[in-house]
């Protein structure tokens, strides 16, 4: 058996998905297995663009230096 997953919605998805489980006579975990099947077995429209050097360095940089203490501590 699967483990038990949480998840937060928000109020007005919550009452459209109360409306579909009592229309449908269906669970909610079966609701969420069935669309999260629907979703990843669909080709998605996300590209992934490569960063800009010179902006990824920058943010790194930046986050070094926000971070050291951290980064020290965990040597």
């Amino acid at each position: 058996m699967a483990m038990p997953r949480t998840i937060r919605l928000n109020e007005t998805l919550e009452e459209k998905i109360s409306n579909y489980l009592k229309k449908n006579r269906m669970k909610f975990s079966q609701l969420v297995g069935l669309a999260l099947e629907k979703f990843i077995s669909e080709p998605q429209t996300i590209t992934y663009l490569p960063a800009d050097p010179e902006e990824f360095l920058k943010t790194a940089k930046k986050a070094y230096k926000k971070h050291k203490h951290a980064m020290d501590q965990m040597k």
